[in-house]
């Protein structure tokens, strides 16, 4: 056959699908241009007609199909349609000065009318041969090296972190309320945290960059390990009063986890748990062949394909403009063409409300690392000098080479939870990164990556091991709460009684040295009342 230079080097199937990507982002353009230019009286004549002419169309979109938490258009009301949780928001500011939201569940109300109490599902017993679950637990070997520590004056803490393009509200969207981790955590006496990365919808605030320009948007897994998760554990201990938390990170919020905890020393120090839940590190790549090969052979090409500040916001545009089961559609195809997914473990109701809190935005920088990562197979850094070749040489000499995040430096106990069908985690090559032996290990092998947040069954499978995990790490949520208020009655005593022999002893002492004393215990009681206050 005759053999055309260049061209012959790519498949008809490949330039077929790279004909019809160019197509569908023209076209998305071109929409994207018409309904930005239409003024609002015709956007609002065009809604009158359908409601006129397709009235069943038109109340159809208007109200939810399954839950009002599909309509909720913030944490804040989503946690309004549960009704008896309390909840707050808090604002924390990094060292580089970026504004973090941060979603808080204090404490579930009592006695509220017409409200019941969260009646959690007794866990089903699945047989690891039917159900092709396999465990390693290895709790034991960890009870002398890190001693459970028990809070008695305060409630145990949990922070929650989201995944890629994701924000709060994926922990919260389930159906059904005892399938949401967070309001268990908080019915079980946890004082629940829910981060937000840095770019997202709730954490587009900076004291001087203005998330307009692309000077805001220059942040890469780098800045979600050094600052973002280092800072916003350390606002939560100063504001609990606590020595340390729970970790509970899902996909690309497992990987900041590893990379903080791997170059912050003391952050080990401050979370005695980390719970990874489809841990994201080494992703294998995409599952269409043209376009992995595309973004492995020169990464950095995404900047040409989304410019430099957030990609993704097409997702976004039709989220706005078509209706949810036809978005829900939209969105399992792009899963299943990038990633291999099918979704088959999640319900067509739950796909209606929890894809409509599936994406928030993040950078381009952040999506270039994670390519870099893919390329390279590495857990590395942002690479800022990255090689013009789209191929690597075999006599070739590298002129730098990007540090590694040192993942087996962790102290921190680790706990993952993996699916045998997920295409971005590579558990063989994580667990060979990490330090032996890991406190827990649960693989489902028929699971997929979204279904650690929304899978049916996941109240029987996952979170009895993540309660099992917990009142392991922090025994003191077993005691009832008056052994707790014994507990803190008695260290207020023991207080009180080493106060009095303080002053006892003072007594027996020389003039001078009650002026030195007084001036002393001066300072101290002003110092012990900032503390108080704090």
């Amino acid at each position: 056959m005759l053999s055309i230079p260049i061209l012959d080097r790519l498949s008809i199937r490949d330039y077929q699908g790279l004909i019809l990507t160019v197509l569908f982002f023209g076209f998305e353009s071109l929409i994207r241009i018409i309904v930005t230019i239409l003024p609002s009286f015709v956007i609002k004549g065009i809604d009158v007609f359908i409601a006129n002419v397709f009235p069943w169309l038109s109340k159809n979109e208007t109200n939810p199909h399954v839950s009002p938490l599909e309509k909720a258009e913030s944490f804040d009301q989503m946690m309004r349609f549960w009704k008896k949780y309390d909840f707050e928001q808090h604002v924390v500011r990094t060292k580089d000065d970026y504004l973090l939201c941060v979603h808080r569940i204090p404490s579930v109300l009592q006695n509220q009318k017409g409200v019941k109490q969260l009646s959690l599902k007794p866990p089903k017993r699945t047989s690891n041969k039917t159900s092709k679950i396999h465990v390693t637990d290895n709790l034991d070997n960890f009870d002398q090296q890190f001693p459970p520590v028990h809070h008695y004056q305060t409630k145990p803490v949990v922070l929650l972190y989201h995944g890629f393009l994701m924000s709060s509200e994926i922990w919260v969207c389930n159906v059904d309320e005892y399938r949401n981790l967070p309001l268990l955590l908080a019915e079980k006496g946890y004082d629940v945290w829910l981060g937000n990365a840095r770019g997202n919808k709730y954490s587009q605030n900076h004291i001087w960059r203005n998330p307009r320009y692309h000077e805001f948007w220059g942040f890469s897994l780098n800045e979600y390990a050094i600052y973002d998760l280092p800072d916003v554990v350390d606002y939560i201990l100063d504001h609990t009063g606590v020595r340390n938390l729970t970790y509970i990170g899902f996909s690309q919020g497992t990987a900041q986890a590893f990379a903080s905890l791997s170059i912050n020393p003391a952050l080990n120090r401050k979370i005695n748990l980390f719970i990874a839940m489809a841990p994201a590190t080494t992703p294998k790549g995409l599952h269409h062949p043209l376009i992995d090969a595309f973004v492995k052979a020169t990464p950095s090409v995404i900047y040409l394909l989304f410019g430099r500040k957030t990609p993704l916001k097409l997702a976004l545009f039709w989220q706005r403009i078509i209706s949810p089961p036809m978005f829900v559609k939209v969105i399992d195809i792009c899963v299943g063409f990038l990633f291999g997914w099918t979704g088959r473990n999640m319900t067509p109701d739950q796909k209606l409300v929890s894809y409509q809190h599936l994406y928030s935005l993040t950078s381009v920088k952040s999506l270039v690392h994670w390519f870099q990562i893919i390329r390279t197979g590495r857990f590395q850094m942002f690479d800022e000098l990255p090689s013009r070749l789209p191929y690597h040489t075999a006599n070739a000499v590298a002129d730098h080479v990007p540090p590694r995040f040192t993942t087996k430096q962790i102290k921190t106990p680790i706990a993952i939870f993996y699916g045998g069908s997920d295409s971005l985690v590579d558990f063989d090559v994580l667990s060979a990164d990490l330090p032996a032996p890991l406190a827990y290990v649960k693989a489902i092998k028929h699971w997929e990556h979204l279904d650690f947040l929304w899978a049916e069954k996941i109240e029987d499978i996952v979170f009895p091991d993540i309660l099992k995990l917990l009142d392991h790490f922090n025994p003191s949520i077993s005691l009832s709460e008056e052994q707790q208020h014994q507990n803190v009655k008695n260290t207020k005593l023991v207080q009180d009684f080493n106060v009095h022999k303080s002053t006892s002893s003072t007594r027996a002492v020389s003039d001078n040295d009650i002026n030195k004393s007084s001036s002393s215990s001066s300072s101290n009681s002003s110092i012990s009342g900032k503390k108080l206050g704090n």
